[in-house]
């Protein structure tokens, strides 16, 4: 082993979030070592070319403070660049899917007056605000593949700005900020994510206070499917496979003192769990190349204790 990479190792095994989750773990998992950051390290996102990882730092600790959004090696390492203001504004990118193959990375920042849309060149470039909507807050942008007419779309969850933490809904608009739609209403849908061919969307609709299911739809906003149809667990952060064929996602319930990541067919079925945790794993993407999953994880409830880490584990075989 190189002197740099055994250094790096040693740096994070010495992490006591990052000892007590290899300790916590079930599975083959592995955390991806991000160095020179502290606070947490959430929603791990992989470039088309599977060269690169965007994600959060949110600088305090898990969805607390300032929070930036940083590009690093899809192996780890030091970050790449920072995307975002690294001001005391909180810019936050969508888990899972949140680039263009032409290289672009969307994300939701309040570092003007409240949360809109920006889009920003991953390797070089300045970011472009794309929504402006006062008394709306747009929060976890997801950019579509280049459709079968040629546009292409950025979908979003839309709050009230009077009531961030209320009902939700799902709007899309052309990739240069125009033609905005709104796609769902009436319900509390969240963190919506384009399907590799663009013809569904997956996001998570509450069924019943703290209770989600995992739901498609096209992208007009019809044809509502309920994927996950569990009203005894909370399902969220779904994200696509590859294929389209299937979707991760983070599920709590019975027998679970925290979310683990669980693998289900886009057209509904039997979940399979794909993490053994005892704290939590969540915000799961899919690498391009359909081999592996990443995602954020804490030994315990971050919410209540701290912060996440970055890890990856191996995708179930014939689920890609």
């Amino acid at each position: 082993m190189k002197r740099s990479a055994w250094l790096l190792a040693a740096v994070l095994a010495a992490s006591p979030v990052v000892a007590a989750a290899q300790t916590c773990r079930g599975d083959t998992a592995k955390p991806i070592p991000v160095t020179g950051l502290a606070g947490s390290l959430q929603n791990p996102c992989p470039s088309p070319d599977g060269t690169a990882l965007a994600f959060t730092n949110f600088k305090r600790r898990y969805n607390l403070g300032g929070a930036v959004v940083w590009t690093v090696p899809a192996a780890g390492g030091a970050p790449t660049r920072a995307l975002s203001p690294r001001s005391g504004a909180q810019s936050v990118n969508l888990p899972g899917q949140c680039w263009s193959a032409a290289g672009n990375v969307v994300y939701s920042s309040d570092v003007v007056d409240r949360d809109e849309i920006y889009i920003v060149p991953a390797a070089a470039g300045a970011a472009k605000r794309l929504t402006d909507r006062p008394g709306f807050l747009a929060w976890e942008p997801s950019i579509s593949p280049v459709l079968a007419d040629r546009s292409q779309w950025i979908v979003f969850e839309s709050h009230r700005e009077a009531d961030p933490e209320g009902p939700a809904e799902l709007w899309k608009m052309r990739v240069d900020g125009s033609g905005l739609v709104r796609l769902t209403q009436g319900a509390d849908d969240r963190q919506p994510q384009w399907s590799p061919r663009g013809d569904r969307i997956a996001f998570q609709r509450q069924i019943k206070p703290d209770q989600w299911d995992v739901m498609t739809i096209d992208p007009a906003g019809g044809s509502l499917f309920n994927v996950t149809r569990a009203p005894a667990r909370s399902n969220t952060d779904p994200s696509w496979s590859p294929s389209g064929a299937w979707l991760v996602y983070s599920g709590g319930g019975p027998g679970l003192d925290n979310a683990n990541l669980f693998v289900i067919p886009a057209l509904g079925g039997t979940p399979v769990r794909l993490t053994v945790n005892c704290g939590y794993d969540g915000a799961p993407g899919w690498s391009a190349d359909g081999r592996s999953i990443v995602f954020e994880s804490a030994p315990y409830d971050p919410d209540s204790r701290g912060s996440t880490t970055l890890w990856r584990i191996a995708a179930p075989a014939g689920m890609r």
